[in-house]
């Protein structure tokens, strides 16, 4: 909130800067709270602070890790290890910092104040110098569900003001308030630990059955193999003539290698159908927004998820006819994210009864007039390791990575047996009946977690996310809370 007037106090407190963002006030109608200081178990100490190790460290096929600050990100509450969040190290240069299951990190540099619980041991990783590890025994739960809320957030970026730079917040982030409750304490934040503890649980779920689906695919294509042997050699000349491309991508021994084992797979592959593929639009007349009296689902490149979900509920209205209207895959075809052009050939799965009839912008390209079943099987195929590495050989540009629509007709999907695609099928998307049982969750956690698919538990996720924000925001307006294990 902005004052209307800056007094002559304020302006000295802030060391006679006139930014507007210094001057805003957080305002809470409950004023029981602590500091973030206060929900430690000691002072921060410099061996809570990460290392930076320096970029001459940096090697590849290393087993010991460097964990960026791009890790935290602010949709989940776990690290999210990929190319851009990580960096393989010298062994000589690794700290050992015994990084283990349950710590909790937190960034002060660039996007400070975004923060992670680990969910298992990441012995030979270690912190970069931009992340402390809080030390943290009690209320451990609760105080990180309020730090990833947007109440701490908004109290930061007054501490510490946007500017063109990269932020540093040092241990500014210490001073942030924590609300707390006013009656019924303990029960409350046990409560509130309650739903954080699953809402973790969630995840590492999904995040395992993503895991298990790529495993499953990539073992089944190494272990369906005809007895053809992978040769490698560099590219003639008619390779360039017909590809009509110089980059190295598509010659390299890894692309070949992956083209190879699909296309050697004992029961064959198979190419997109040119019929069923078209591309998306954002039209010239319309109101994009949260909103839920806006007509369809709107769909763009950072609403999917790297793992098959929409994980942004956004919506749109507009003139013209909308362009999802069936189940579909949906591909992303360009993005500025990502260096080495990684993120693009991401696919989601679009399923109506879940989302409803949406629209899709010109960064994603969709697949329709499959079964429901091979639509899940590919945009699973096209979310596995081997098929990042793919994709990020064949596209093309330097600052936004992008595959053309012909390129994606060159891309073969092996034909798995059905007994195997309907396993990987039943892991991303098994409608059960855990929908209609939502008030046992708390008591019987594991029937979800073990029953549904990635989508049925993503779906829960954000049912138990929207639980635990209006519980903080009761909290942060002293409003009274209802103690209520249903979802």
């Amino acid at each position: 909130m902005n004052p209307i007037i800056i007094k002559y106090k304020s302006t000295i407190a802030s060391n006679f800067k006139l930014s507007p963002s210094l001057h805003r006030k957080s305002i809470s109608q409950n004023n029981n709270s602590l500091k973030v200081f206060d929900f430690l178990s000691r002072n921060l100490e410099k061996k809570d602070l990460g290392f930076e190790v320096g970029s001459l460290n940096y090697v590849k096929n290393s087993n010991y890790f460097f964990i960026r600050t791009k890790a935290l990100q602010n949709h989940t509450f776990l690290p999210e290890i990929s190319n851009e969040s990580i960096e393989s190290i010298h062994p000589k240069a690794f700290k050992n910092y015994n990084l283990k299951k349950g710590d909790i990190l937190i960034s002060k540099d660039s996007n400070i104040g975004e923060i992670i619980i680990l969910d298992k041991n990441y012995l030979n990783y270690m912190p970069s110098g931009a992340l402390y590890r809080l030390p943290i025994e009690n209320r451990k739960y609760y105080l990180l569900a309020f730090i990833k809320h947007s109440f701490f957030r908004n109290q930061l970026d007054m501490i510490v003001p946007k500017g063109a730079t990269i932020r540093h917040a040092g241990t500014k982030f210490l001073d942030c308030k924590i609300p707390l409750p006013n009656t019924n304490e303990k029960n409350i934040i046990a409560y509130v630990e309650a739903i954080m503890k699953l809402i973790i649980e969630f995840e590492v779920a999904i995040k395992n059955k993503f895991r298990l689906i790529n495993d499953i695919i990539i073992t089944e294509l190494n272990n369906g193999q005809k007895k053809n042997k992978f040769n490698f050699e560099q590219p003639f000349f008619n390779n360039l003539k017909e590809s009509k491309r110089l980059d190295t991508g598509i010659y390299s021994e890894t692309f070949k290698k992956i083209d190879f084992l699909i296309k050697n797979y004992v029961d064959g592959f198979f190419f997109l159908n040119t019929d069923n593929f078209r591309s998306g639009n954002t039209p010239e007349i319309r109101h994009i927004g949260t909103d839920s009296t806006l007509k369809y689902r709107w769909v763009t490149p950072t609403n999917c998820s790297d793992i098959g979900y929409l994980m942004v509920d956004e919506r749109i209205s507009m003139l013209g006819e909308n362009n999802l209207n069936q189940n579909a895959m949906l591909l992303i075809n360009r993005t500025s994210r990502g260096g080495r052009g990684e993120y693009v050939g991401i696919a989601a799965y679009y399923d109506i009864s879940v989302y409803g009839t949406g629209h899709h912008n010109q960064g994603i390209y969709r697949v329709f007039n499959y079964t429901n079943e091979d639509l899940i099987f590919m945009t699973c195929f096209m979310n596995t390791d081997i098929m990042r590495k793919y994709c990020s050989f064949m596209c093309v540009g330097s600052k936004m990575k992008e595959l053309k629509a012909s390129q994606f007709f060159t891309i073969p999907f092996p034909n798995f047996d059905k007994k195997i695609k309907s396993k990987i099928v039943n892991l991303y998307n098994n409608e059960t009946n855990l929908n209609k049982e939502l008030s046992i969750i708390f008591d019987k956690p594991d029937l979800y977690l073990n029953k549904g698919g990635l989508v049925q538990l993503e779906i829960l996720l954000r049912k138990l996310k929207t639980k635990l924000n209006d519980t903080l925001e009761k909290i942060i307006i002293n409003e009274k809370i209802t103690i209520d294990f249903s979802v």
